[in-house]
């Protein structure tokens, strides 16, 4: 038996930073990869509708409704700016940041319940031509992407709330949870700015071009 390796130096904690460098260019590296995804989209819209393939681009019949789509922009911008407003408190350490925060999930969560109704209410599927096929599913990739960051956004809000209600103890627990969410809650408004500016396109083609 061999003498007994001697005892290493311990690792010490990984500086914030680090973690909130890591999530500032992961949003960024996510708004990349939104913009060539929903590029495609805008890209098939101008296409089909130029070629106008036996001229079925967009029949008569084929006509989304106009007072969702404006009320499901007008949420959805209101959402950003409710969360950049949340963010920017946070950033001067405003206890008070959480309002606008909750506020602009419920609105993008109101957001996706509007689309949903007008998928019920609208008389074309994806099938009635190429319009309508761009349309259905831009809008609906472009939902779950709203759905995925709400729920990203809600996570912040949860996990303040929850070190509000349980102070940090004795266990390891950490002293300032707010030095951890501040670059999370950074990363998931940035993007969510960076996807309405996305659905502000997706309105403008699909509704009034």
């Amino acid at each position: 038996m061999g003498s007994p390796a001697p005892a290493g130096h311990e690792i010490p904690p990984e500086s914030p930073d680090v973690g909130a460098r890591a999530l500032s260019v992961a949003s960024r590296m996510l708004c990349g990869a939104s913009t060539f995804f929903f590029l495609a989209f805008l890209f098939a819209y101008f296409y089909l509708r130029s070629i106008d393939a036996d001229h079925m681009w967009h029949p008569a019949h084929v006509h989304p409704k106009q007072g969702l789509g404006a009320a499901f922009i007008a949420c959805i911008v209101l959402s950003a700016a409710l969360t950049i407003v949340a963010g920017r408190r946070m950033k001067v350490k405003s206890p008070n940041w959480t309002a606008p925060a909750i506020a602009g999930v419920v609105l993008g969560l109101v957001a996706i319940v509007l689309q949903c109704v007008e998928y019920t209410v609208q008389h074309f599927g994806p099938t009635n031509g190429a319009y309508a096929s761009v349309f259905c599913a831009w809008s609906a990739f472009y939902l779950i992407a709203v759905l995925f960051t709400m729920y990203w956004l809600e996570t912040q809000v949860a996990t303040e709330l929850r070190a509000r209600r349980t102070p940090a103890g004795s266990e390891g627990d950490i002293k300032d949870p707010d030095q951890l969410i501040a670059p999370g809650l950074d990363a998931a408004v940035f993007y969510w700015s960076f996807l309405a500016a996305i659905g502000v396109v997706t309105y403008v083609t699909l509704y009034l071009l």
